[in-house]
């Protein structure tokens, strides 16, 4: 008689803990990069309200938040920038592109110069973003410039280039500035670079990224000063999901300086 042989079948990760742990090639990732941002801004236009009467409301509450703490800029961070010459133009442009490019390099960068990590950072930055669209659900908020305080927004037509994105127009949910993700992208950045340059003395200056979007979405009219703190705390959260769900992959809150 042959005896009978015991057989273990290690258990299959699901397709989602494949493609959590994944390290696909470039071209795979690009497209990952671009379905999401698609899924992300189609989601972000789905939870828009219909009428301005809260997102209105809740920037009132804003407002006084702001005063009651002393804090209210937003119009004196405007008038400054609008009174130095060509202030307006370099606040302009640097929303208009920074915010795309600076996330176009750091991928890169990641990818190229800190591969092992690149997995880790691609989950945190997406987590990040699946919960700032619960924040613009939760709490429609009107940004400065749809407010009577009579703000400018200087990024209309620079952000229109002759109307070649006014098709963009449409999906745009207008009541989508908490939290401030111009501001929580880049502090995200700077902390994975801070992470990632840890023996550097220059390290801290990686924190001058976000200080000056924090600056430019004011100077913009686009976003309250307590929308950035949305951001970064959205970031944060985002950091405390995935961290306990990376625990057998390279992350960069866990480099050790070499």
């Amino acid at each position: 008689m042959v005896p009978s042989r015991a057989v273990t079948v290690a258990a299959r990760p699901s397709p989602l803990a494949r493609a959590w742990h994944a390290r696909w090639p470039i071209g795979a990732e690009l497209v990952l990069f671009f379905a999401l941002m698609i899924a992300y801004e189609w989601l972000r236009d789905l939870v828009a309200v219909g009428s301005p009467a809260v997102p209105i409301r809740n920037a009132l509450d804003v407002i006084d938040v702001e005063r009651a703490v002393g804090l209210f800029v937003e119009p004196d961070v405007q008038e400054w920038t609008q009174s130095v010459p060509g202030g307006e133009f370099v606040v302009t442009w640097a929303y208009t592109l920074a915010h795309t490019t600076g996330f176009a390099v750091m991928f890169f960068w990641m990818w190229f110069r800190r591969r092992r990590f690149f997995a880790a950072f691609r989950n945190w930055f997406w987590v990040t973003n699946g919960l700032a669209v619960v924040g613009y659900w939760l709490y429609p908020l009107a940004p400065p410039r749809l407010t009577d305080l009579g703000l400018d927004d200087p990024t209309k037509a620079s952000l229109e280039l002759g109307g070649a994105l006014s098709w963009f127009q449409p999906f745009r949910n207008e009541f989508a500035a908490m939290p401030s993700m111009h501001l929580g992208y880049t502090f995200l950045f700077a902390l994975t670079l801070f992470w990632m340059n840890g023996r550097s003395r220059w390290r801290w200056l990686a924190f001058l990224w976000p200080a000056g979007m924090l600056y430019v979405v004011m100077a913009t009219a686009n976003h309250w000063w307590l929308d950035g703190l949305g951001g970064v705390a959205c970031v944060l959260l985002g950091l405390a999901v995935v961290d306990p769900l990376t625990k057998s992959m390279p992350r960069p809150w866990q480099r050790r300086p070499a």
